[in-house]
Formats: C-alpha cells, sequence, structure tokens
C-alpha cells in the first residue's frame, strides 16, 4: 500500500492528465529529480511537472495532528508561443479550477480518497520569464496544500 504522499501523488496527477486530455496542458510529469524541469526535452507546451512534497504538522484537535503535505506544480510554457499575458492567466486559472473543483466535490473527491480528508489549498506563485539553454519561458508554480488528518496509532 502506497504512504499517503504517493497516495495523494498519484492523484494529483491523475488530475493533471485529465488536463492533458482536454488539451489544457500537452504533458505531465512527475519529477525524477534526475534533471532540472528546464533542462528537458518535452515533446509540447504547456507541460506540468510535479515535484515531491514537503510536510508540515500542526495540531488539530487534542488527540490528531494535520499533516500538510505540500506539493509544487510548475507549469512551463515556450514564451514564443504565448500569445499574452490573458493566455497565461486562463490557463492558471484553469489548473486551478480543476484542483478547487475536485477539492470541492465532497462525495467523490479524488485528492480526498486518496488522503487529503481536511482539504485542499491550491493558489499560485508568480508568473516569471526564465532563460534555459539558450530558450525563453514563462513559468508558474501551482502549490497545493494537502491536509491530512493524522490520527495516530
Amino acid at each position: 500500500m502506497a504512504s499517503i504522499p504517493t497516495s495523494i501523488k498519484n492523484k494529483i496527477k491523475e488530475l493533471l492528465d485529465e488536463l492533458v486530455n482536454n488539451q489544457t496542458l500537452k504533458e505531465t510529469h512527475v519529477d525524477d529529480l534526475k534533471m532540472g524541469a528546464l533542462d528537458r526535452d518535452y515533446g509540447g507546451y504547456p507541460v506540468a511537472v510535479l515535484s515531491t512534497p514537503t510536510a508540515d504538522s500542526a495540531p488539530e484537535t487534542n488527540r490528531d495532528n494535520a499533516r500538510i503535505y505540500t506539493y509544487e506544480i510548475l507549469v512551463i510554457h515556450k514564451a514564443e508561443e504565448v500569445q499574452d499575458a490573458t493566455a497565461i492567466e486562463d490557463l492558471l486559472e484553469t489548473i486551478l479550477n480543476k484542483f478547487d473543483n475536485d477539492a470541492l466535490n465532497v462525495q467523490n473527491s479524488k485528492l480526498r480518497a486518496a488522503g487529503a480528508d481536511g482539504g485542499v489549498e491550491p493558489s499560485t506563485s508568480p508568473v516569471e520569464q526564465v532563460t534555459s539553454r539558450g530558450k525563453a519561458f514563462i513559468v508558474f508554480s501551482v502549490i497545493l496544500r494537502c491536509k491530512n488528518i493524522y490520527r495516530g496509532t
């Protein structure tokens, strides 16, 4: 059986893959930590690269802790393919909506079923232009704070 952070990560990847199926994204990858995300060659843009989570804990009740697993999804788009800022804003909003809609669907939430039973808080980083290997990219991160209520053993 997979650990809670791995189960949540797998469901995040499933939700990202749905964005490939509806052609919002061209590719999604789970970061293997062997090569920088901007140093790879991709078949199309925009691409999303899901990172390994970090974890924080905080008391939830006198018997439970809240574990907050934070996942970063780096979204990379070739600068030359971006029409204007609106295109990036629309992409950002579509990705946020995907995770908000899953979290708000209490009965059928993939993330809740995977262990984010305390909710999911999506947010973003600033949008930036970066250069790597002589290519210009527009990048931003979608940050998901997935809360698991840990009840101990």
